[in-house]
């Protein structure tokens, strides 16, 4: 008998129920959910928060377990449900205190915000009652309750995972300390200038480091990260005439998907989208009058500060202004253990001092009391300005926010609360004694455009504005391959429809290739294999199919070369300067996502100094040695996809809960994206495009969406995988949203009355 088959006999489906009627606690007024083909819900509801807490229902009746690992990562719990494996994610969680924060915002909030908040949370806990999902029965534990901060603290586990800059940060001073500052300035991989922007279109850490970056790679292997592409269309470049909206976030491909795909309605809006599981509102969406979408900005909103040993003694004299906490976590079948956390001025201690070595404390404003808006406000958007305008006060990671109205203005806005720095920048771990942050930048001076002239706007995790632009907001960007991309396609045509915009998303064509094609087949063919490898590059378009044998031959060339080029500058740290973790949970850091381009512009100067038999030396073993890894196979083949679940990295779940794996082409820099760092060129893709969206703007019913998965987190629902098909092949569904649409689309019919 099948793994499968044995776990459905001794659990059955555990399905939920989508038709008939329910009483819910916390309703005002009774409340309709319509389900489609794909069990996506259509919510009617009479006021504001009867549609959160039904979306709460809903996403506590499709994604239980999901839920469950969110609010237990945020509260540093994991550890009771699954043990002592959990703990350094536990101890991380509690220092960093994302718990501690929630309630802190939570107290700080109107009543508006806390009465959304209250109603999502009770509907997940009546969404998630009397029925435990197959993962807590295997675990023999019952769903933890949601209390209305816990979305809170799942929003700082998203801004957490996105805002990335602390890992920068980390590996630069390991570059610095081991192999020193010519070192550093020669790995770092500076945003190359030729590339496009959005508009217009010191001090040793000792082992604090390497104990930080252990605990925090610990929890960044439960909460990922990720990054996106987005683009809006004036109606001047489509067929139609009206605005497009494309979004295609790229997240951990993991299942279920972050994403949950919703319909919601209330007498005064209605908004469609992609929700985040764990939170109320519709994150990428549209309502009658606006759409929209978001990528991560990659603005810096993290710093860290090294602190004197002696001054956070646990139990010696401590300033007044520094506080002390005793955290006690559950460890299932051990001990329990207490975790003494320590907040200073700056933020909390997320690395004890020991040996003599600085402690390390971290500041992040999500961490921070800042007001909620944006995502709870977007339904009520009446234009771009207004949608804009009502993401002011957004307290999540720093957004790229795009956008397109009904009256046709188009637009492009950096969102959220980016810290104007008083001195330095953010680059590298700073002293205590550093001076303080100076405020939040205002949100007028974050960058941003109205209606350019180019017809459109594009972001793709790139830099934002040229050198001298606007304030400092970080430097920490991806390679501008995928914005360039998507640019030079947009301005090419002017007939755009939602077909040609979802086969951009698709997009798996290398400018990077574009970029170093010339100094590579330059390279000497004394060696077979040399020759074979570049009798397949001289004839390659470029494009990173899965079927493509050169597109894998080239893969591996980029990051056999930039190991070298890491090993001639940094010997000593050459692992960190290519994006390595310091965990096996995490192997590796944004800083992988950013060598490419370093590369090429190495390749374009050929810097002397570098290797002791010159560049074409080096370039010929690295294409030999990418020969050699490829073995003839195509790229697909070399690099596959597999779709992960938290219970499938151990047989035979693997079997159950996994999808793929799957032949998948595209690299990190294609607009199709499947990043891989040059130290595991052939490892499962860190991030995908785990959903796709195309917004016809005021034709919404001809709007196309794709998740990678289905909406449900149940292995043996039909719609765990019924939408991963769709996505593979890189088709759409429609999302209904008239009624007419929603009332032929509906095949089972919810009544949620008032308890």
């Amino acid at each position: 008998m099948s793994p499968g088959r044995a776990i459905l006999r001794l659990l059955g489906r555990r399905a939920p129920k989508v038709e008939g009627t329910l009483s819910v606690p916390g309703l005002s007024a009774p409340v309709t959910v319509r389900r489609d083909r794909h069990g996506i819900p259509h919510v009617h509801a009479h006021s504001d928060d009867d549609a959160f807490l039904a979306l709460g229902f809903c996403h506590g009746q499709d994604r239980s377990f999901q839920l469950e690992t969110l609010l237990r990562v945020a509260h540093g719990t994991l550890a009771e449900l699954v043990g002592e494996d959990a703990l350094p994610v536990d101890r991380i969680a509690r220092r960093i205190g994302f718990a501690r924060a929630a309630r802190a915002q939570l107290a700080a909030f109107g009543p508006r915000e806390r009465s959304a908040l209250e109603a999502y949370a009770a509907g997940v806990n009546a969404g998630r009652a009397g029925r435990r999902p197959h993962e807590l029965v295997l675990l023999r534990r019952d769903p933890t309750p949601w209390a209305a901060a816990d979305a809170l603290g799942a929003l700082g586990l998203v801004s957490f995972g996105l805002a990335g800059n602390w890992d920068m940060e980390l590996g630069r001073l390991r570059v610095l300390e081991r192999d020193g500052a010519e070192a550093l300035r020669a790995v770092d991989p500076a945003y190359p200038s030729w590339l496009a922007v959005t508009a217009p279109p010191g001090a040793p850490a000792g082992t604090a480091a390497d104990r930080l970056a252990d605990d925090i790679a610990s929890l960044a292997s439960v909460v990922g990260g990720g990054g996106s592409n987005n683009w809006a269309l004036a109606g001047a470049r489509t067929a139609s005439g009206r605005p497009l909206v494309a979004n295609d976030p790229h997240l951990s491909p993991t299942l279920p998907a972050f994403w949950y795909l919703v319909h919601l309605s209330t007498p005064e809006w209605s908004v469609a989208g992609a929700s985040a599981v764990g939170a109320p509102g519709v994150a990428v969406g549209h309502n009658d009058a606006v759409g929209w979408g978001v990528t991560n900005s990659g603005a810096d909103v993290v710093d860290l500060y090294l602190e004197q040993d002696a001054v956070f003694s646990l139990d010696g004299d401590r300033p007044a202004d520094v506080r002390v906490l005793e955290e006690r976590i559950a460890v299932r079948g051990g001990a329990e253990v207490v975790e003494r956390v320590v907040v200073t001025p700056r933020g909390p201690v997320v690395s004890s001092a020991q040996d003599g070595s600085p402690a390390v404390s971290m500041r992040a404003t999500y961490l921070e009391e800042i007001p909620l808006a944006g995502v709870l406000d977007a339904p009520r958007a009446r234009s771009w300005a207004d949608l804009r305008d009502r993401f002011a006060d957004w307290p999540g990671a720093p957004l790229n926010l795009v956008g397109a109205d009904a009256d046709g203005a188009i637009g492009w806005k950096v969102v959220g609360t980016v810290p104007r720095r008083a001195g330095g920048s953010g680059l590298l771990p700073q002293p205590a004694s550093a001076p303080e942050w100076d405020g939040r930048i205002p949100f007028a001076e974050l960058p941003g455009t109205d209606d350019p002239t180019a017809g459109f706007v594009a972001t793709a995790n790139n830099k934002p504005v040229a050198d001298g632009e606007g304030p400092w907001i970080g430097a920490d960007w991806m390679d501008g391959y995928r914005v360039q991309r998507i640019s030079e396609a947009l301005a090419g045509r002017d007939d755009w429809d939602v077909e040609s915009v979802r086969a951009l998303q698709r997009d798996v064509r290398s400018l990077a290739w574009r970029d170093m094609r010339e100094a590579v087949l330059a390279a000497p063919r004394g060696d077979p294999e040399v020759g074979r490898a570049l009798d397949l590059l001289e004839g390659w378009d470029g494009e990173m199919t899965a079927d493509s044998v050169p597109a894998g031959v080239f893969a591996l060339f980029v990051s056999e070369l930039a190991r070298r080029a890491a090993a001639a500058k940094a010997p000593r740290s050459v692992e960190w300067a290519l994006g390595r973790g310091a965990s096996p949970l995490i192997p590796w850091t944004y800083v992988a996502l950013r060598q490419t381009g370093h590369l090429a512009r190495l390749l374009r100067e050929r810097p002397d100094g570098w290797f002791a038999g010159g560049w074409d030396v080096e370039i010929a073993a690295a294409l030999r040695a990418a020969m050699s890894r490829s073995a003839g196979r195509a790229w697909g083949v070399v690099r596959p996809l597999t779709l992960r679940h938290p219970l499938g990295g151990r047989r035979p779940f693997d079997r159950v809960f996994n999808l793929g794996p799957i032949p998948y082409g595209g690299d990190s820099n294609t607009v199709s994206q499947a990043s891989n760092p040059p130290l595991d060129p052939t490892g499962d893709p860190q991030y995908a495009a785990t959903l796709r969206v195309v917004w016809d703007v005021g034709d919404w019913d001809s709007s196309r969406v794709s998740l990678a998965g289905g909406q449900s987190g149940n292995p043996f629902s039909a719609h765990y995988s019924d939408l991963f098909e769709h996505w593979r092949r890189g088709d759409a569904v429609p999302l209904p949203y008239s009624e007419d649409a929603v009332a032929a689309a509906t095949v089972a019919t919810l009544r949620l009355h008032p308890a």
